[in-house]
């Protein structure tokens, strides 16, 4: 079952987690699908940061997202889908094995602003 949703993290400890893949299942479970939200700065991600990783956010008929109870109480805004954040973790990691959290944080950021990988090597 995905145990690691519906918990607030330090930036680091998710990527460990997400670099481990304990994020995820070989097969397709919807049961992990998640988003990643927290403080909706102009800074992006930054070392350190507290994250929320929780349920995907919904839209109704017309439209209308809505966020995960938790992420309201909190005022977090949606910051990342899981897919995506993976993608990254995974691209930064197998480019560099050796990657420090502050390079995988500014290849997250970057990708965040230009819907582009960032190359490590």
């Amino acid at each position: 079952m995905s145990q690691f949703k519906n918990k607030a993290y330090q930036i680091e400890d998710f990527i460990a987690l997400v670099r481990e893949k304990r994020d995820r299942t070989v097969g397709y479970d919807r049961t992990y699908l998640y988003d990643v939200y927290g403080d909706d700065s102009d800074d992006g991600f930054r070392p350190g940061m507290t994250i929320y990783v929780g349920d995907t956010v919904q839209a109704d008929d017309d439209g209308e997202e809505f966020y995960p109870a938790q992420v309201n109480d909190l005022g977090y805004s949606f910051l990342y889908s899981g897919e995506n954040f993976q993608a990254v973790v995974d691209l930064a990691y197998r480019q560099k094995p050796t990657a420090t959290i502050e390079e995988v944080v500014r290849c997250l950021n970057h990708y965040a602003q230009y819907d582009d990988f960032l190359d490590l090597h």
